[in-house]
């Protein structure tokens, strides 16, 4: 009976063993393939802004007066821009795209038309 008992009682702590292992490794395998999901959104998001961003320098190239806003959806994600006028030739971009609850926001200014300057694209948090 004894022997029987020792016997079962390792089978049990085993079997807990395995389980939680496998538990664990599919867990993992779960997450991983989150990161993934949420770094590729990500990326598609940023070039979503950039391309938005390419939008809106285009707006001014082609009417050097413009000042206002836009959007597109590139990539199944949503685009909005807004030009500002800093003062003679200098113009402010304010670009943010979104995926779901994904964000980016780019900050671009320019001093000059013909070609246009771009002296400064960031991303920003928060413009």
């Amino acid at each position: 009976m004894n022997k029987g008992f020792s016997t079962l009682l390792v089978v049990i702590i085993l079997g807990t063993i395995i389980t939680s292992l496998i538990l664990y490794i599919s867990t993992a395998g779960l997450w991983a393939i989150k990161s993934s999901i949420d770094n590729k959104n990500s990326m598609q998001v940023e070039q979503s802004a950039n391309s938005c961003a390419e939008l809106a320098l285009e707006q001014m190239r082609e009417n050097n007066s413009f000042t206002g806003t836009g959007s597109s959806s590139i990539n199944n994600s949503l685009c909005n821009y807004e030009v500002f006028n800093n003062g003679g030739d200098g113009r402010t971009i304010n670009v943010s795209a979104s995926l779901g609850l994904i964000i980016k926001k780019i900050k671009i200014t320019t001093n000059s038309f013909n070609p246009i300057n771009v002296v400064l694209w960031q991303n920003v948090g928060d413009f």
